[in-house]
């Protein structure tokens, strides 16, 4: 039974009360009903009424879900308690959220050390006049013969001793438990078997392709599930990154696990890639292929969520704190839309174990790349994730491949310390020709926290680009174009925590390199680039010479000219392949 107490202030003003109420009658969201209990002492802080909200009643925001609401009035405890009484009967009955708005007041203000006669002196001129609830309702039941003088100082007694005696139980327990220190200690770089049997990656692509004779689908899906068989059953196997997130998720199905995913247009995917949920062009009924490899799987539960950041992620997130033997992810449209749901990413995501010993292995996919769609839907703010990075809390990564993709996705289900997984998912590269993995990449290996250059002849690079994300593949065209093949392209895949001896290994192999770039599409005040250069100059210790290529600050994350926007991707590959035009840094 979920029992929520608001503040009338709160109830009226907080945005999330309306999205958490427009959830509850939601498929996929719905919990079987909610208390409300609004303390409702007509007063925000030293806000009066008429400066909080617009309604008369505090509460009628909870009209749009046409649930009771009981206004009941703080004084009559007999009332009170037959509203909570009716809010039980009418939740159990209905499976719907109920509202008891008791109208009191605050005897104090705001605590007991405010002052509230500076904002309110009439107010708490009148409150300080009137009797207590418990006299009121004292003198009530003596007037009805209920009470005496002597029972009542019997019952206060009997009830301040329990009080008394759980204080001392809660004294004495106090220290029982020290805190304990939550930080992994590089157990988050520990690499785990991710790879899975070709055999299964055929069973599951059968399952995705194969549809049952009832259902007619769409003639453009069935284009899009000849091409996903092919992928696997074609001799130069080339698997894009909707296929590798789909087995992903079937393998881990296929191991009795539960998969939950939400987001806004989650089910066929914001850039018509997923197809995770198909429609019968015919009935409109759904058909979920994943939900039928086998019939002692786990299930796949994928839903399209309302246009809701913050109370859904909060809602993904508690989700994931319960089921914590499966894979929990939640979806933003395009990664800038995460901005709505900071406060879940500052209060719960970024710190909940360290606060409270709560851990999450909750996993946000943000889509993230310059494609010159504008400051709105270019950036998922990855700067914001790594400057709340401390402690091994939580992994951050910008991915290049499928593959990488697969792996990270099924870590993240057998990793033993649990932790929040951010990606920065791809939006154009999602049907990059290059950005394909093969089949034994995911019959074999496991996730790779950063990938060598494999084009190169070592001995030959006098310099080294290391990047993240899409603008690696714009590099490779680009040294292709270019011929510059003294020049190594490192990919950095995840982020934090960044794996120093791997980026030691991979640096001290190539001999003769003597400039080091760190290459990037985002504002220089954005991306990775600050987070990493304390890291960076750390790591190479005045071995190289140290540059950043990317575009100059900004106070948005992107030009809203496309034409612009072209220019500066291409000065950004110009940039990387001549020293000319470095920004030096040591």
């Amino acid at each position: 039974l979920p029992i929520i107490i608001h503040g009338d202030a709160a109830f009226a003003g907080q945005g999330i009360v309306a999205e958490t109420l427009n959830l509850s009658q939601l498929d996929g969201y719905k919990t079987g009903g909610t208390i409300h209990i609004v303390i409702n002492n007509q007063i925000g802080f030293t806000t009066f009424v008429e400066f909080s909200r617009s309604t008369v009643y505090a509460t009628d925001i909870a009209k749009m879900i046409q649930t009771p609401i009981l206004h009941v009035n703080g004084n009559d405890p007999e009332a009170v308690c037959n509203a909570a009484a009716f809010a039980m009967e009418y939740r159990n009955k209905f499976g719907s959220d109920v509202i008891i708005d008791m109208l009191c007041y605050r005897k104090y203000g705001h605590n007991e050390s405010d002052e509230p006669t500076y904002t309110q002196p009439l107010l708490y001129k009148k409150i300080k006049s009137l009797p207590q609830v418990s006299s009121i309702y004292e003198k009530y039941l003596q007037d009805e013969g209920v009470l005496n003088k002597e029972l009542k100082n019997q019952l206060f007694e009997e009830f301040k001793a329990k009080l008394d005696n759980s204080f001392t139980i809660r004294k004495e327990k106090k220290n029982d438990k020290k805190f304990v220190n939550y930080v992994k200690a590089g157990k988050t770089l520990t690499p785990y078997f991710t790879a899975i049997p070709e055999g299964e990656i055929k069973r599951i692509t059968h399952a995705l392709t194969e549809l049952p004779e009832w259902f007619k689908a769409n003639p453009k899906v069935l284009g899009l599930l000849k091409k996903r068989k092919e992928m696997v059953e074609s001799e130069h196997s080339a698997i894009d990154w909707a296929m590798g997130e789909a087995l992903s998720i079937g393998s881990i199905l296929l191991e009795g696990r539960q998969v939950r995913l939400t987001g806004q247009d989650s089910r066929r995917g914001t850039f018509s890639q997923r197809h995770a949920v198909l429609t019968d062009v015919v009935s409109e009924e759904i058909y979920i292929p994943l939900n039928n490899i086998d019939k002692d799987q786990g299930v796949l539960r994928i839903w399209d969520s309302p246009l809701s950041e913050v109370a859904v992620m909060g809602f993904e997130f508690g989700y994931s704190t319960i089921a914590t033997n499966d894979l929990t992810l939640w979806e933003a449209q395009f990664g800038d839309f995460a901005n709505n749901a900071q406060t879940m990413i500052d209060q719960f995501i970024s710190c909940s174990e360290v606060k409270w010993g709560q851990t999450s292995s909750l996993v946000l996919l943000l889509p993230h790349s310059y494609d010159g769609q504008g400051p709105e839907h270019s950036s998922a703010r990855l700067e914001r994730y790594l400057q709340m990075c401390a402690e091994e809390n939580m992994i951050v990564c910008n991915l290049t491949t499928p593959a990488q993709y697969f792996h990270v996705l099924r870590r993240q289900l057998f990793m033993t310390n649990k932790m929040p997984l951010i990606i920065m998912t791809p939006k154009s590269m999602l049907r990059h020709p290059q950005a394909v993995s093969p089949i034994d990449e995911f019959t074999h290996g496991e996730f790779q926290h950063l990938i060598d250059d494999t084009f190169v002849d070592k001995n030959n690079v006098n310099r080294i680009l290391m990047c993240t994300g899409k603008i690696y593949y714009e590099l490779l065209e680009e040294r292709e174009k270019q011929q510059k093949y003294d020049t190594a392209i490192v990919r950095l895949e995840q982020i934090y925590p960044f794996h120093e001896d791997l980026f030691q290994k991979i640096i001290s192999s190539y001999p003769n390199a003597k400039e080091f770039v760190w290459v990037q599409e985002e504002p220089k005040n954005m991306g990775s680039f600050y987070f990493l250069m304390p890291i960076l100059l750390k790591q190479l210790m005045n071995k190289l010479s140290v540059y950043y290529v990317g575009r100059k600050e900004g106070a948005a994350t992107a030009t809203g000219s496309f034409k612009r926007h072209l220019e500066e991707q291409a000065n950004i590959l110009k940039s990387s392949f001549d020293s000319k035009l470095f920004d030096k840094l040591i």
